[in-house]
């Protein structure tokens, strides 16, 4: 079978060439049907590159939009909660106030010995009335409390996905964040490192911590001429805390006598308060836009040692 035909019944997309021999035939006036200048391809190479670009661009733009529609449901689900809670606790304020005024009542009841047959069979009646509502209430407040557990269960699957954005988010946005602090710029969950700085560790507590981050960073500090590569690890949290805080400097101390300098860092879907006790500790607060405390932490974790 000729070339040509059989290129063409493998995909109308491929483009053949002629060979040698047929061009040899050819004369100087005929053209090929499938030839392609060579201005073509490389003008059509760059409408692929920029359409894949585009398509690049539109992925990582739905991803931020499902970040901000994750944050806001989780938002959502939290007031939901704190509404339901309040409800509950109101109506379980409630029944027990009506409970005290019927032992009241019935005490009183007792010390009365005037009150008439009518009266008394008003607040039997009444008496029997909350009785027979006290499984109602106490039924509502099972499905309030199924409720609640149902709403903290989509309130931690909210919290995951938005964490797992940020996540993403963030690794795309490492080289941009920490290009100007480190040269031989790599990065990437721990695992990718695990053979180059842990896989030799002896502890198993070593290896744990290690893999414990989201994310990691590493490269040459381009400032104080060292070649001594140094890390970054960066755990991407709910909210920072002092738990949180200790519990990533404890790591990076750790961590540290084994593989290298280390650098703690956190990133959090609710950054909070805790800003100054980070900068205190040498731990890297790190956002999309930003990467806050680097002196700090150079201070602490590398020419402290």
């Amino acid at each position: 079978m000729p070339l040509a035909r059989l290129c063409g019944a493998a995909s109308p997309n491929l483009r053949c060439y002629p060979s040698p021999e047929s061009c040899g035939n050819e004369s100087e006036g005929d053209v090929h049907p499938n030839h392609q200048p060579p201005i073509d391809a490389i003008q059509q190479a760059m409408r692929d590159i920029v359409s894949l670009h585009r398509v690049t661009v539109d992925q990582l733009g739905d991803l931020i939009r499902v970040q901000r529609d994750t944050t806001s449901q989780l938002h959502a689900v939290s007031e939901a909660m704190r509404e339901v809670g309040a409800l509950f606790r109101e109506m379980v304020g409630a029944h027990g106030r009506v409970n005290e005024a019927l032992v009241t009542l019935s005490a009183q009841l007792e010390r009365m010995s005037d009150v008439d047959d009518a009266t008394k069979h008003v607040i039997q009646q009444l008496a029997e009335q909350f009785h027979r509502a006290v499984p109602q209430l106490e039924e509502l407040a099972g499905q309030l409390i199924g409720f609640g557990v149902l709403l903290r269960h989509l309130a931690r699957e909210q919290e995951r996905l938005a964490l797992s954005a940020l996540t993403q988010e963030l690794e795309r946005r490492l080289p941009t964040l920490f290009c100007r602090y480190l040269a031989q710029l790599r990065w990437g969950v721990p695992g990718v490192f695990y053979d180059e700085f842990i896989a030799q560790a002896a502890s198993e507590e070593l290896v744990e911590r290690w893999l414990a981050p989201d994310l990691v960073v590493t490269g040459i500090l381009r400032a104080g001429g060292s070649t001594v590569p140094i890390v970054v690890q960066l755990a991407v949290v709910p909210e920072v805390d002092e738990t949180v805080l200790d519990r990533v400097s404890a790591g990076a101390a750790l961590l540290a006598a084994a593989v290298g300098p280390v650098i703690p860092a956190v990133a959090a879907l609710r950054p909070g308060d805790a800003s100054e006790a980070a900068r205190t500790r040498g731990v890297l607060v790190v956002s999309a836009r930003s990467v806050q405390n680097w002196e700090q932490a150079v201070a602490r974790w590398l020419t402290e040692r």
